[in-house]
């Protein structure tokens, strides 16, 4: 009776593999980083975006003006929305109830997107928009930007 020759891996060869896949693991890790601020910056300004989608159609369905307004910069900021009642209406999303409608905070949190930062030169800026088609009028329209810490 011929002897089989014993099936599978010795233990020198699994030590070869695990050390080949240690490295293949670390040389990926870096593009792995990259991956995961993008997908941040990407949540964020998908967020920011319906937010403002979502405040045009609150004025329109309320048939009055409606704001977002953007507090804060850098790594820190927030925009939320208010119903204006007047020319000084306004809210401070970064105290808590000062955003409401309906009795419902209308925030959203740039803590809430760790890493993400906000462009400079938006603080205090108020997206106002028009109950009749919804439109911003002159001077209220700006650029959101967010980047990638």
């Amino acid at each position: 009776m011929p002897l089989r020759k014993p099936a599978g891996f010795t233990l020198v060869e699994m030590i070869v593999i695990v050390a080949i896949l240690a490295i293949l693991a670390t040389m990926a890790a870096p593009s792995f980083n990259s991956f995961f601020d993008q997908y941040r910056v990407k949540r964020a300004a998908e967020t920011v975006s319906a937010f403002l989608v979502n405040t045009k159609s609150e004025a329109i369905k309320r048939n009055k003006r409606v704001s977002a307004v953007v507090k804060g910069s850098g790594t820190s900021w927030c925009i939320g929305m208010i119903e204006m009642v007047d020319d000084d209406t306004t809210c401070d999303c970064s105290t808590a109830g000062s955003c409401q409608i309906d009795g419902a905070n209308r925030v959203v949190d740039g803590a809430s997107y760790k890493g993400v930062k906000l462009n400079t030169g938006l603080d205090g800026h108020l997206f106002e928009f028009n109950p009749l088609r919804g439109t911003l009028p002159p001077g209220s329209n700006g650029t959101i930007g967010l980047v990638s810490e």
